[in-house]
């Protein structure tokens, strides 16, 4: 994007712009091929001329096969005036020191040129408009001649196919649908969690899938037995109610002596006997996320 230049440019104008002000002209044809391409945002300076000597230069800024349209104050630039050009003038893309000067002020090309030439180095740009060197070994030369990437593989010591730099055989893990081209998925595993191990690996064990095992798991159960000892047993005593009636030889016949009381044990002791507790619990939620993978083995 921007100026552009172009080898023996130059050809007999078949319709001229129309008077000083016109921006748009065309050469004889199949001659303007002899003048830039221009993209987007480019152009060049071109020449009218005469036969009498009369210069007029423009900035050209489009060009369709033998079409050009000149850009908008692009007349009578670079010290020259707009002049009226009819059809057997010349237009030439020429040097100029307007296309010069844009040139040796670019400062990309000063940031360049302020760079001490230095063997083994190769200039590159730190920002807008500056520059640094950085070294270029021999190896690296090397490596920018090779034509394309099997050249590259080459000088690099790889396999001439990338397909090679994997062996046939080795199991690797993928967050895809599907195995990739080259691979074919492994099925003997699924539904199960990977474990890192610091020796061998490639085995595999358990008995409950990882959706059973990671979900909603109710505590439910018994305690086991516990015999209490007799120390922990809390203290305590049984009352005995007790009572009689019998007959008092000292009373007169028909008469009964009532009587009644209560005693406590002296010693007591537990029975001995173990016992258990059941429980429940509140439900744990193991269901945690994941991600699924597949295993696929290079063909």
């Amino acid at each position: 994007m921007g100026l552009r230049f172009s080898n023996f440019g130059k050809a007999i104008v078949a319709s001229a712009p129309s008077g000083t002000a016109g921006l748009s002209f065309t050469v004889e044809a199949g001659k303007g091929i002899l003048f830039p391409v221009l993209g987007t945002g480019d152009y060049f300076y071109g020449i009218f001329k005469d036969a009498s000597g009369n210069r007029e230069i423009v900035k050209v800024e489009a060009r369709s096969s033998d079409s050009l349209t000149i850009a908008a104050g692009g007349r009578g630039l670079d010290g020259t005036i707009a002049r009226t050009w009819a059809a057997g003038d010349y237009f030439v893309a020429g040097l100029t020191n307007a296309a010069l000067q844009e040139s040796l002020s670019n400062t990309n090309l000063i940031a360049l040129g302020a760079l001490p030439s230095s063997a083994g180095k190769l200039p590159y740009f730190t920002g807008g408009s500056t520059a640094a060197l950085t070294d270029l070994t021999p190896f690296m030369r090397t490596l920018l001649d090779d034509a394309d990437a099997a050249a590259a593989r080459v000088t690099l010591g790889l396999p001439s196919a990338i397909a090679a730099l994997i062996p046939s055989g080795t199991v690797m893990a993928f967050f895809q649908a599907a195995a990739p081209v080259g691979w074919t998925q492994i099925t003997t595993h699924d539904n199960k969690a990977v474990r890192v191990v610091g020796g061998p690996g490639g085995g595999s064990g358990g008995s409950v899938s990882f959706t059973a095992a990671f979900a909603s798991q109710e505590l439910r159960g018994i305690v086991g037995a516990t015999t209490l000892t007799t120390a922990q047993i809390p203290a305590h005593s049984h009352a005995i109610t007790y009572g009689f009636i019998g007959a008092d030889a000292g009373n007169t016949v028909g008469t009964t002596n009532n009587t009644q009381g209560v005693i406590s044990t002296n010693n007591s002791i537990g029975g001995g006997n173990s016992h258990s507790h059941s429980f429940t619990g509140t439900a744990v939620n193991l269901a945690v996320q994941y991600i699924d993978m597949i295993l696929a083995s290079k063909d």
